[in-house]
């Protein structure tokens, strides 16, 4: 019987990284980072109307029916919106949306960006 060893040589593998790449990571982390990042959501919108007051009256209704829900009153000429929360996940959104329309049958989602520590989900 004849037993044949090698002594098997460890081979180091030394990455080198161009400067370049090692830039383009580092912003991108950077931005990542950034708290004033804004990042693409899902809201729902449950009114919109040209009058204000009805506005407020739809918002404090809101509060009383579903009072741990985040809601934002925007204005674009000429309505007043009202949207509920900011989902990065749509079907979150949608399941919500679906609950809500009991009372709010014309709630639908909608797209808008805002700051990562706005989002609710």
């Amino acid at each position: 019987m004849l037993f044949a060893s090698s002594a098997v040589n460890a081979q180091q593998v030394v990455f080198q990284e161009e400067p370049g790449v090692r830039d383009l990571i580092d912003r991108y982390v950077t931005s990542n980072r950034d708290p004033a990042r804004l990042i693409d959501v899902w809201k729902i919108q449950i009114s919109a109307t040209v009058d204000r007051r009805q506005m407020e009256q739809a918002k404090a209704v809101f509060r009383q029916r579903y009072p741990g829900y985040t809601l934002n009153s925007t204005y674009t000429e000429p309505y007043y919106k009202l949207q509920v929360g900011a989902y990065f996940d749509k079907r979150k959104a949608q399941s919500i949306a679906f609950r809500m329309k009991q009372y709010y049958p014309g709630a639908y989602l909608t797209r808008d960006k805002v700051k990562l520590a706005d989002l609710t989900d």
